[in-house]
């Protein structure tokens, strides 16, 4: 049943892009457009097909600028997540199929509707059957808190033909869970997406009706809240939360030198609600990704001074485009993301949050924000070029003919792509 390579050889190469592909989560997407421009540019006539349960918003946002073909694998396609007709057809007629972004992790496993580790076991040894190579592609990695999850994601990796982390915390993990094959650490994708111009920015800081052009606070949170942490990292009082986050960002704005204007950014449409109510206690304007792509969100983002996240993509997208951020805990990646970023300083635990320690903190980060801005800098520009050097890797592996055909990026975008 082994396709000929021969055969595939004789036309561009086609690419599945394996991932969380509905555009409802910010870093999701910008993973996505990151990787169509940065594979585009290396591989000008590569076609990616990207299974996905809302194939029009990808054709609609990316369908002109690049060779791709979103696949719809609603229900109705006789399919459960990525595991389908649709997702196995095109597998068996590709080349590569790129297991993309954090989407090998162990909560609710037995949950398709939830987890994509639980169909990914079956998709990795059908697109081997087929000759498609399975690469780890700029992966994040975990949580793992059962042995079965522990146990699926190590057969997931393993069985790649080609393995790439984001990060040494992911990178540590695979070998925790008895990977033995090379491992290439990279840089998310998400670093090198392509970024609206300032004029967009400004566009919809106008629309959002935030006229001050004091210096912006750049804000996101997630009504996960800490569902994402062990039982002994988890704050005492969820109802609470809110209100303490707000009181934290109102006393730091309010013992400021500086008049302040904050921005809450939401990142998914499930926060939405959340955004607004924080909104509602700090008199932020929420921009929000329901309405905005990731490239004109963060030409929003780079307007700030300083921006605060728990989503872990809300800081990785902050950092792309040089804004120094603080992380508030509510997932491990978070955790391991500010590690990276030598700011452990400035990585909040929520257990042991308080409204005070909140605003001491926010102060002294804004005081010394050019410090750490070029600090973090330093470390960002090394996942930039990991995150690139994770295109050209693939390409001289697998397309080697393409070697000296590489179109001119942009990952400056002078108009919205929306």
């Amino acid at each position: 049943m082994i396709l000929n390579r021969e055969v595939k050889q004789k036309r561009p190469p086609r690419i599945v892009l394996l991932g969380n592909n509905s555009g409802r989560n910010l870093g999701d997407a910008a993973i996505l457009s990151s990787i169509l421009e940065s594979l585009s540019n290396e591989l000008p006539d590569a076609e990616f097909i990207v299974p996905s349960i809302f194939p029009g918003w990808i054709k609609k946002h990316y369908g002109k600028r690049y060779n791709v073909k979103p696949v719809n694998v609603m229900p109705w396609t006789v399919s459960l997540r990525l595991l389908g007709i649709p997702t196995l057809y095109h597998l068996a007629r590709s080349d590569l199929a790129l297991i993309c972004d954090g989407i090998i992790f162990g909560k609710k496993l037995l949950n398709p509707a939830f987890n994509y580790l639980i169909t990914l076991i079956f998709l990795v040894p059908w697109a081997k059957l087929w000759g498609c190579k399975v690469v780890c592609y700029s992966c994040g990695i975990g949580p793992f808190p059962s042995r079965l999850s522990r146990i699926c994601a190590r057969y997931v990796i393993q069985n790649s033909d080609l393995v790439s982390m984001r990060e040494r915390d992911s990178l540590k993990l695979a070998k925790e869970l008895g990977v033995t094959k090379k491992m290439e650490l990279t840089g998310d994708a998400a670093f090198i997406n392509p970024v609206s111009d300032r004029k967009r920015a400004l566009e919809i800081l106008s629309e959002n009706g935030v006229k001050d052009r004091a210096p912006y606070f750049g804000i996101n949170v997630t009504r996960y809240v800490d569902a994402w942490l062990s039982p002994d990292e988890r704050v005492a009082d969820k109802s609470a939360f809110l209100d303490m986050i707000a009181n934290g960002i109102n006393t730091f704005i309010r013992g400021s030198k500086e008049r302040i204007t904050p921005l809450i950014f939401s990142t998914q449409p499930m926060d939405e609600d959340f955004c607004k109510m924080l909104a509602g206690k700090t008199g932020a304007a929420v921009i929000d990704n329901s309405r905005y792509l990731s490239h004109d969100i963060q030409s929003v983002m780079r307007e700030c001074e300083l921006l605060i996240g728990m989503r872990f993509h809300s800081l990785v997208l902050a950092s792309a485009v040089e804004v120094p951020v603080i992380g508030l805990v509510y997932a491990p990646k978070v955790r391991g993301f500010m590690r990276l970023l030598d700011c452990e300083r400035y990585s909040l635990e929520l257990k042991s949050l308080s409204p005070e320690k909140l605003g001491e903190t926010l102060l002294s980060a804004w005081n010394e924000r050019k410090n750490l801005k070029n600090k973090q800098k330093k470390v960002i520009d090394q996942l930039k070029d990991g995150a690139r050097r994770a295109a050209t890797l693939l390409k001289r592996k697998y397309f080697p003919e393409y070697a000296t055909n590489t179109r001119q990026s942009g990952e400056t975008l002078q108009t919205s792509n929306g």
